[in-house]
């Protein structure tokens, strides 16, 4: 492998997702001086920027975006099914063990947010190890990929950690090479490399090989494939690019709109610390007919050039100023009412339903009634889209950690993540009996509707409710078969 260029993946983190960039403030319309310290500065008194930032709304918001995913995703948990219960009951134990949920919820919280995940699972002592690659510490070499490959089909994954600087700019490296016969493993590589972040020289071999049947790594993305991305894309022979292929972070569908957030808000900053001293604000025009009202002898010296305590002047299309008074507020014209409808369009694009980023609090009330479980019926739908793209990843990753073991794992296992309940139960099972007890609704189908199970969930509660059945009749000396009647 000759020189690999490590820079382009690191470029990208920074300054290629747009969420990124409101976050750097590249996107503000205001200069990095008026933004940071002028801004910041009357929201706050702590001397650090990154503090500061904690502040900003849209970055808030997003994060609530991607952390509300987070936790519904996940939830309250998945199961495993081996199909042998003491593989079962040994799973359980070992993601205890490792805090397999909390992993996870990390992993979906970063797929969330920058587009993609990395996992991957190690055994030492078969004892498993699974970790969380840090985005920044992850490259891949995509050359040679055609339009529908997989992660698998990327033929070398690079895994890299900063070593002391006093042996110099080198890389610790972990890399994987795909082979005719599954995959190696070359852990402990040390290689030097630029102030650039490009790999040089490889100055020691790996301190340790193995040979791998399963490619140790595990992808957990938001796009199975990225199909959207154009054939040219894939004929540069450079490392770093498996955003652009493979993910896509959920702050792209609303970066205009926290863009737009970010303006307005900082536009109203800006207006308010003007406002402060202000005491009238005039349009753009008054300059010119100051002289024939005979409002001040001179021009220059009525509206001078600098800024003037007493005058304060808007263009054509501006907002006029206000004095701040007990009677009269800027902000309570402009941000309480432009909010609200951003965080409309938030919820229309992501799905997230808006009482949940706070909706209710700013539109003062609760919403009609029937709305919110509509609200939280697209909202689970996406949670259950997104299940469906970690699934299969979900599977290789919890075999492997059983392989890690030293058990054999001979077909994957089905993954089954726990239900959360979107609805009254109690007003759907009332209205399941009614329909029952009219004979327009069979029990199976007053399962489904009351309950949400779907027809593996019903036929195996129909099983358990027609055992205690029997069960009951036995008990009490009755007739022991339901499903026959009872002789005369």
């Amino acid at each position: 492998m000759d020189t690999i260029n490590l820079s382009a993946f690191r470029d990208y983190v920074k300054t290629k997702f747009r969420f990124t960039q409101i976050y750097a403030n590249q996107l503000s319309k205001f200069t990095e001086r008026n933004f940071r310290k002028r801004i910041f500065a009357i929201k706050s008194n702590l001397g650090e920027t990154e503090q500061d930032e904690q502040l900003y709304i849209p970055i808030n918001l997003g994060r609530a975006v991607t952390r509300t995913y987070t936790d519904y995703v996940i939830g309250k948990g998945f199961s495993a099914d081996f199909g042998v219960d003491t593989d079962n009951k040994e799973f359980v134990k070992i993601s205890d063990e490792i805090g397999l949920q909390l992993l996870l919820n990390e992993a979906i919280n970063t797929q969330s947010s920058v587009g993609y995940s990395i996992l991957r699972v190690r055994s030492k002592n078969k004892k498993p190890r699974v970790e969380v690659i840090p985005v920044t510490n992850y490259c891949a070499n995509m050359s040679g990929l055609m339009i529908g490959d997989g992660f698998e089909d990327i033929k070398e994954h690079l895994v890299f950690s900063v070593v002391k600087q006093e042996l110099g700019r080198v890389f610790y490296v972990d890399r994987y090479e795909k082979t005719t016969s599954g995959w190696m493993g070359y852990y402990g590589e040390i290689w030097e490399y630029s102030e650039s972040f490009v790999l040089k020289r490889r100055i020691s071999e790996a301190q340790e090989e193995e040979k791998l049947d399963y490619l140790p790594l595990f992808l957990f993305n938001n796009d199975l494939l990225n199909i959207h991305t154009a054939v040219e894309d894939y004929k540069t022979d450079k490392l770093g690019d498996i955003p652009r292929h493979f993910g896509q972070s959920d702050y792209v569908d609303i970066a205009d709109i926290l863009q737009e957030l970010n303006d307005r808000g900082s536009q109203i900053s800006i207006e308010f610390v003007k406002n402060l001293t202000s005491k009238l604000s005039v349009p753009a025009s008054f300059k010119g007919a100051q002289s024939a009202h005979g409002l001040r002898k001179k021009t220059e010296t009525a509206v001078p050039k600098t800024h003037n305590p007493d005058f304060i002047i808007h263009g054509n299309g501006e907002h006029p100023a206000q004095y701040i008074t007990k009677d009269g507020g800027y902000l309570d014209i402009s941000i309480q009412h432009y909010i609200p409808l951003l965080l409309n369009f938030v919820s229309l694009l992501t799905g997230v339903p808006a009482s949940m980023l706070g909706g209710e609090a700013l539109f003062g009330g609760n919403n009609p009634v029937g709305t919110t479980e509509k609200e939280f019926e697209k909202f689970y739908a996406r949670v259950t889209s997104k299940q469906n793209r970690i699934y299969a990843p979900l599977q290789k990753l919890c075999a492997a950690i059983m392989r890690a073991t030293g058990k054999t794992v001979t077909a994957l296992p089905t993954i089954k993540f726990a239900k959360t309940q979107t609805w009254d139960i109690g007003q759907r099972t009332e209205i399941a009996s009614t329909q029952m007890n009219l004979g327009i609704m069979s029990k199976a189908s007053a399962l489904q509707f009351a309950m949400g199970y779907d027809e593996a969930e019903t036929k195996e509660e129909l099983e358990k409710i027609n055992q205690e059945m029997v069960d009951a009749y036995a008990r009490d000396g009755g007739f022991l078969d339901t499903t026959k009647e009872e002789d005369e």
